[in-house]
């Protein structure tokens, strides 16, 4: 499976009409996630989204493993609720993250939290 955009280097109008016909915002969302990025622009974004937070609470409190948790926490509970947005398309549950992607984040934020409490003097 490739990571991020696909190597397409055209793309047709019936594309960018299977795409863009939607009803909803988040079909379109879903749609784009899909099929253009395979499913990791979220993912991707939520990422993104933990090392913003993390230098954001690092200038605050310079506590390494603390703000990576705190962060990490964050991130979990935006990943739970967009794993919870979700289409039915031909019989094909579709959403803009998967379970496996989901779960990435709590598994490092747990990680994270027994490292910390290992740790702890």
């Amino acid at each position: 499976m490739p990571f991020g955009i696909t190597n397409q280097t055209s793309i047709t109008v019936d594309q960018l009409i299977d795409i863009t016909n939607t009803s909803k915002v988040y079909e379109l969302y879903i749609n784009i996630n899909n099929d253009i990025y395979n499913g990791w622009l979220f993912f991707i974004l939520l990422l993104v989204t933990w090392y913003i937070l993390f230098v954001a609470a690092n200038k605050v409190n310079d506590q390494t493993l603390n703000n990576m948790m705190l962060s990490g926490v964050v991130v979990t509970i935006l990943s739970l609720l967009l794993r919870a947005v979700y289409v039915v398309q031909d019989g094909i549950v579709r959403g803009l993250l998967t379970d496996y992607q989901m779960w990435m984040f709590p598994i490092a934020t747990i990680f994270l939290a027994m490292v910390i409490w290992a740790t702890k003097d």
